[in-house]
């Protein structure tokens, strides 16, 4: 038997079994296999999914945040800058029914549609529509090493584990750490199904490359027999238990390329991510979810991000972004790279907490020029930003006037208790995350370092607002002083708990309202009660303060005072 050197020998020795190295390995014979209900149950192909479809977080932008923070937790060691490709290729046609046939999608899917519940226009559902495949291919990664039945390997933890945590206490500040990132690829898959190939150096197996697809249907009855919905297109091994392994070295590469993946062959290490039959066909609405969530690692040049569509290249350009301009403005401002420009702006840094530093924030009041196109559900809220660089949340911290932003760029000290306080999506940072019972240094320190900082957050941009003003242009400057003695001349009488004459700290209010007598000399006296009060958003709890009183007279020839 001879060895087989061509792509097209190789192809047909993947489906033929004429190759000694794939007979022997049995790499040939892939097909989908899907697992029964166990007596013991166990996780259903669709939970990986409902936990992010549960947030209401739109596919497109849960697929670029969390495809992105998986090349980017695996990247080379020493690699600053990770590189992701968006492909977005349509096939038609015969084109069409050759991946079909490739990926046995006809016969190993097809017969369950009918069970389970997907789009109802997906392409075995609808013959005749086209097909949209979206290739997510990083480069100047680690790839998928490990065995595949290790749980604690790249490949297992991507593609076959759910919930698992062990990212969440890897050195480096990874994004990830649930385990759920193959729910944000399969979401956008209107038969939830995704093929992975990769390609890394050589591994405790031997091997340097692998290619498996996945399924994640709903629970569902076929033929009699209950299934979980979790199916995997790979090889199945012989023994009581159900082991599926994935298409490895040389197969892996051809099988790709035959499914239109670009070759790993030559030291391209990295993985790619097949999403089949995809939501996702137009570039500019992925382009705007990069743009969204991954805008301060795009600015410093740590990510490079393409989308490819009809032969183009589309990049994201998040500095023409209206909506994102005074955020990266202000990200300057946090990291200190600018400096404030009036009292339109501000940046300070948070005192340690029980020794942790905290990290950094940048305000602003939007000036007219940008107000004009800034969406209204962005005003009061804060960029916040942990070492991976994606935007975590744009948190709702101050009130929409005066119209103000910010961005927090959280201190390397305390990503990891963030990391922690996460949810599956990585939206937000929660004190009440179950899992900071684990946190370094201990519990109560964790959940007081994520309580106090959302509390400081939300504190410091609502004095800043009442504090601060937008930057005027000189034609528009006018006369303060004046406008001030004016307005106080011929304010209203305020009564009961009206505010009146608010400064930086306190707040007075009147207790009875102002009232006058007459004397015996013929003189008037007038008289009330006040009561000064720190305001509400003060962080001192006392202070020290002088009070002034101006009374206006009116007479026959005006007010004097």
């Amino acid at each position: 038997m001879h060895r087989v050197h061509t792509l097209a020998q190789r192809v047909a020795a993947c489906a033929t079994g004429t190759d000694k190295d794939y007979m022997t390995k049995k790499w040939s014979h892939a097909q989908w296999t899907f697992e029964p209900v166990g007596p013991m149950g166990g996780a259903t192909g669709n939970a990986f999914a409902n936990v992010l479809q549960a947030a209401g977080i739109k596919p497109e932008d849960e697929l670029a945040r969390e495809a992105i923070q998986n090349s980017c937790d695996a990247a080379r060691q020493g690699e600053r800058r990770v590189r992701v490709v968006f492909r977005i290729v349509t096939l038609e046609g015969q084109r069409k029914e050759q991946f079909l046939e490739a990926l046995s999608l006809r016969t190993g899917i097809g017969p369950r549609v009918g069970s389970v519940s997907l789009a109802p226009d997906n392409c075995l559902a609808q013959p005749e529509r086209p097909l949209h495949l979206l290739f997510v291919e990083d480069y100047r990664t680690v790839g998928l090493n490990g065995s595949p039945n290790d749980r604690r390997s790249h490949f297992h933890r991507l593609l076959l584990s759910v919930g698992d945590s062990t990212k969440a206490f890897a050195p480096g500040g990874s994004g990830g750490s649930y385990g759920y990132g193959k729910s944000a690829l399969s979401l956008n898959s209107r038969l939830r199904t995704i093929v992975a190939y990769t390609a890394f150096d050589s591994d405790d197996t031997g091997a340097t490359a692998r290619l498996m697809g996945c399924a994640y249907l709903e629970a569902h009855e076929f033929k009699g027999q209950h299934w979980t919905g979790r199916g995997w297109f790979g090889v199945r091994q012989q023994g009581p238990q159900l082991v599926v392994d994935p298409l490895r070295d040389d197969a892996a590469h051809a099988l790709a390329e035959r499914l239109g993946f670009r070759g790993r062959r030559r030291g391209a290490h990295g993985t790619s991510i097949l999403i089949v039959d995809s939501h996702v066909h137009d570039p500019q609405r992925l382009l705007r979810g990069i743009e969204e969530w991954w805008w301060p690692r795009l600015l410093d040049q740590e990510l490079e991000v393409v989308v490819e569509h009809g032969g183009a290249e589309f990049f994201p350009q998040p500095k023409q972004r209206a909506d994102l301009l005074p955020f990266i403005e202000c990200y300057s401002l946090a990291l200190g790279r600018a400096q404030a420009a009036g009292p339109h702006q501000k940046s300070d840094s948070f005192q340690r907490l029980r020794g942790l530093a905290l990290g950094a924030y940048g305000f602003q009041v939007l000036p007219d020029h940008l107000l004009q196109d800034f969406p209204e559900e962005k005003l009061g809220r804060i960029a916040l930003i942990r070492s991976p660089k994606m935007v975590v949340e744009y948190a709702e911290m101050g009130k929409a006037a005066p119209p103000t932003v910010g961005v927090f760029v959280a201190a390397p000290e305390i990503d990891d208790i963030l990391k922690l306080s996460e949810p599956p999506n990585h939206d937000r940072w929660d004190p009440e995350s179950r899992r900071l019972e684990v946190a370094k240094p201990d519990e109560e320190t964790a959940r007081l370092v994520v309580r106090q900082l959302r509390q400081r957050l939300k504190d410091h941009m609502r004095r800043f607002q009442a504090q601060a003003s937008p930057p005027i242009p000189r034609e528009k400057r006018r006369l303060r002083l004046l406008e001030r003695e004016l307005g106080a001349l011929f304010r209203p009488q305020l009564w009961g708990d009206a505010p009146e004459g608010l400064t930086d700290l306190v707040d007075t209010r009147f207790r009875e309202a102002p009232a006058f007598r007459a004397c015996c000399d013929a003189s008037i006296q007038t008289f009330s009660t006040v009561a000064p009060r720190l305001r509400f958003d003060a962080e001192e709890d006392s202070t020290e303060t002088t009070g002034r009183l101006r009374v206006h007279v009116f007479d026959g020839l005006g007010p004097s005072a």
